[in-house]
C-alpha cells in the first residue's frame, strides 16, 4: 500500500506541474514559426519581389497576375518535394495554393540574399498542355 501511496502522490505532483507549466508558458502563444514551411515564408516575404524575364512571360501566357504571386506567397503551402532548398547558387521553394479565383497555382521562388526573392517561374497546375513559349 505505501508504494501505491508514492506513486499516486507524484502523479498528483507531476500534473500539477504540468498545468503549471502550460498556464505560465505555453498559453495564448503562437508557435507556428517552429515549422519549417512558415520559416521559410517569413525568410522569403521579408525580401522585395522581383520577377525574372521566364516567370514574366509565363505569367503573361497563363494569365497569372502580381496579386495572385503575393496571395500565393502569403496563403500557400511550401512542397518541399519540388523544392531545392540546398541548391546552388540560390535555394529555391516551390509554393502550391489556390488562389481567390480558384486558379490551383504553382510558383517557384529562389532567394539569394535577405534583400530580394525572386519569382522564378510561375506554373497554372490545372492545365493539362503547357502552350507556353517561354525560354
Amino acid at each position: 500500500m505505501k508504494t501505491f501511496h508514492r506513486i499516486r502522490l507524484y502523479a498528483f505532483g507531476f500534473l500539477i506541474g504540468c498545468v503549471l507549466v502550460y498556464f505560465i508558458l505555453l498559453r495564448g502563444k503562437n508557435r507556428s514559426y517552429w515549422l519549417p514551411g512558415n520559416r521559410v515564408k517569413e525568410q522569403l516575404m521579408k525580401g522585395k519581389l522581383l520577377y525574372s524575364e521566364h516567370a514574366l512571360c509565363r505569367m503573361k501566357c497563363r494569365s497569372i497576375s502580381e496579386e495572385e504571386i503575393n496571395e500565393i506567397l502569403k496563403n500557400g503551402n511550401v512542397n518541399f518535394s519540388e523544392s531545392h532548398p540546398h541548391g546552388a547558387p540560390c535555394p529555391s521553394y516551390a509554393f502550391d495554393g489556390t488562389t481567390s479565383d480558384k486558379k490551383n497555382l504553382r510558383i517557384v521562388f529562389a532567394s539569394c540574399d535577405t534583400l530580394s526573392t525572386k519569382v522564378v517561374t510561375a506554373i497554372n497546375l490545372d492545365l493539362m498542355k503547357d502552350t507556353c513559349n517561354c525560354k
